[in-house]
């Protein structure tokens, strides 16, 4: 598994992923159908210190992950994590956070790791506790996660580095 930027940003690479409006809601729920490439231009805008990145596994394209610049010292936001549905429940998504944690340390110095996931999204909300993000506040369905990177490093290794990508 490898995340290769998507850069320049290419929207069309995520559109071409996410084909159903189902996958479209649980990746970001307020998105328009059919996907609008300047709804997810703007959000993944790299002039705002925004990376987006296409996850490939045997060198084919499986899915999409982001990590936002939202303003916060020292934290990055994970977002639009998602993996083509014969893909997932396969430790991908874990191999897959890992390297956006690996990616976020040595890029941007980041500290923490925050999320907001859809309490009906359970394999996802799963594959994140088991990364070791933990709750730090509801609103209806959406849950807020944070993960301190702080804490997985020993000997200057983020938690998951071994992991093989």
């Amino acid at each position: 598994m490898e995340l290769v930027e998507n850069s320049p940003l290419d929207t069309g690479k995520i559109a071409s992923l996410i084909s159903t409006r189902d996958d479209m809601f649980l990746v970001w729920p307020i998105a328009k159908w059919p996907f609008d490439h300047r709804q997810w231009a703007e959000a993944l805008d790299p002039g705002k210190g925004n990376v987006s990145f296409i996850i490939r596994e045997g060198g084919k394209p499986v899915g999409h992950a982001a990590l936002l610049n939202k303003g916060v010292p020292d934290t990055c936001m994970v977002s639009f994590l998602y993996l083509l549905p014969e893909y997932r429940s396969q430790g991908l998504g874990r191999r897959m956070v890992a390297a956006l944690e690996d990616y976020a340390i040595h890029t941007f110095g980041a500290k923490r790791l925050r999320l907001v996931v859809r309490d009906y999204n359970s394999r996802a909300l799963k594959c994140y506790l088991h990364c070791g993000f933990k709750e730090t506040g509801r609103d209806g369905t959406l849950i807020t996660m944070e993960k301190d990177l702080q804490e997985g490093i020993a000997g200057g290794q983020p938690a998951g580095a071994g992991d093989a990508l």
